[in-house]
């Protein structure tokens, strides 16, 4: 199955870091397409276990001992910078 994402388009849109000069975006991008949605399906879901895990030890450092629903409710809003709606 071949991409059909064409390489420049995120060169210059934010998706890329502004300090990166166009080659390496470029091989950067050419080496996760080589990898199968599989793959990058199980990096982005490592991605966002991470993420996830940074922003709740912020929020226990921040806040201490809260209940198991108070921490999903302000990770919610730090996530999605909006209050969560429950």
């Amino acid at each position: 199955m071949v991409s059909r994402i064409e390489p420049d388009r995120y060169v210059d849109t934010g998706f890329a870091v502004k300090d990166t000069p166009p080659e390496i975006n470029r091989r950067l991008f050419d080496a996760m397409m080589r990898k199968t949605p599989g793959e990058r399906l199980l990096m982005s879901l490592d991605m966002m276990a991470t993420a996830r895990e940074l922003v709740m030890q912020g929020i226990q450092r921040e806040a201490g001992m809260v209940s198991g629903i108070e921490m999903k409710r302000r990770a919610f809003q730090r996530l999605h910078g909006e209050p969560c709606p429950w």
